[in-house]
């Protein structure tokens, strides 16, 4: 007698429901709760309740509780499935940009990262540059009391004082977070 395996199931601290393994296709078109991205094919964290929408990426389903951040070394980062603030909404001090789901949050200084910006690598490199790029919390990186405006090599636009960045320091040269990874220089149309 042949032996049907039964189906698994998983629970996760961000929802109430079941979640199951389920497959996710390309076409499917599917944002992951947790980081807010495009599930793009392979294996997702799914509830198993009808008509519930909850989904998770695995690298968002196994993300840890707390982390120790370098950007915010005095306190420890708590990660939430839901922004604490009164909006549902938080904008996350790495890229400056604004999310509604899972936020590495400090209580005491209301500062948020998203899951992504809280895993950077700490050196990127581009085929179109010859030395290692720094990641750079904001331009603290300079000095307390320089206030140097930084252009984006690859967009050539100014790159926020408050936001990070990677930064080359042999040619003094920075990029925005979202332009490290595109693969060519593009021309500013102005």
């Amino acid at each position: 007698m042949e032996m049907i395996p039964m189906e698994q199931y998983y629970s996760h601290f961000s929802h109430r429901h079941p979640l199951k393994i389920s497959d996710v296709e390309e076409e499917d078109q599917v944002i992951c709760s947790g980081c807010e991205h495009d599930l793009s094919g392979g294996s997702a964290y799914a509830c198993t309740k009808m008509n519930c929408n909850f989904i998770l990426h695995d690298s968002c389903f196994e993300l840890p509780r707390q982390i120790k951040h370098k950007s915010h070394p005095k306190h420890t980062l708590t990660l939430l499935f839901f922004p604490p603030y009164d909006d549902g909404e938080f904008t996350c001090d790495a890229c400056g940009n604004s999310g509604h789901a899972f936020t590495f949050h400090c209580e005491k200084c209301k500062f948020d990262l998203h899951v992504e910006c809280a895993s950077l690598p700490e050196i990127e490199e581009r085929k179109d540059h010859q030395h290692p790029l720094t990641l750079c919390y904001s331009n603290v990186f300079f000095g307390k009391d320089k206030d140097v405006d930084l252009m984006c090599y690859v967009c050539q636009r100014g790159v926020g004082k408050s936001c990070w960045f990677y930064y080359c320091l042999a040619c003094k040269c920075a990029t925005h977070l979202d332009c490290v990874s595109t693969q060519e220089i593009q021309v500013s149309e102005n």
